[in-house]
């Protein structure tokens, strides 16, 4: 069954299904420039609905679980959870066509796949890699409640993490 989490009456997660093919593609499309600002590889991968269909037929990785963020029946943007080597860490990245941007969206959505991560994946860290120069995704991850080493890594990113609290000795 696929994934669907209703953040509130505005905004829902659900889990691209191939049905979604055609308003994904067409979100990336009319994003492209917007989508490669940063150095994200997003508009250059999916040229047309076809290869949004194979990616969500075939994944390249099946760690991953791919969910579109809905306003309504408007596909606003997509946020992505991927297991990290197997551990009880977790990796998310998203992004958001430039229209849907400043109504809240995205952050609501990070502190819903976050508490998703903790609640039912039992991560103990969520963390996402930023480009140095994306600062409206540092402003959302820092009103989510993550937290910045400031160390760049090798590929020029900034990490930024949140822990699960626990209750647990």
């Amino acid at each position: 069954m696929a994934l669907e989490l209703k953040i509130d009456e505005e905004i829902t997660l659900k889990q691209f299904s191939v049905e979604d093919a055609g308003a994904i593609f067409e979100l990336i499309d009319r994003n492209r420039e917007h989508l490669s600002q940063h150095d994200d590889d997003t508009a250059g991968k999916y040229l047309n609905e076809e290869t949004v269909l194979e990616s969500i037929q075939n994944p390249k990785n099946t760690e991953r679980l791919r969910i579109g963020i809905w306003a309504g029946e408007d596909l606003t943007g997509s946020i992505n959870l991927t297991r990290f080597n197997g551990s009880a860490s977790f990796e998310i990245g998203y992004y958001l066509g430039s229209e849907y941007q400043e109504r809240g969206y995205m952050t609501r959505a990070v502190n819903k796949i976050v508490e998703y991560a903790f609640a039912e994946k039992k991560a103990c860290t969520v963390f996402a890699n930023v480009h140095p120069n994306n600062t409206r995704s540092m402003a959302v991850l820092e009103r989510a409640g993550f937290s910045t080493s400031n160390k760049v890594t090798k590929a020029g990113s900034l990490i930024y993490f949140k822990c699960r609290l626990t209750t647990d000795h």
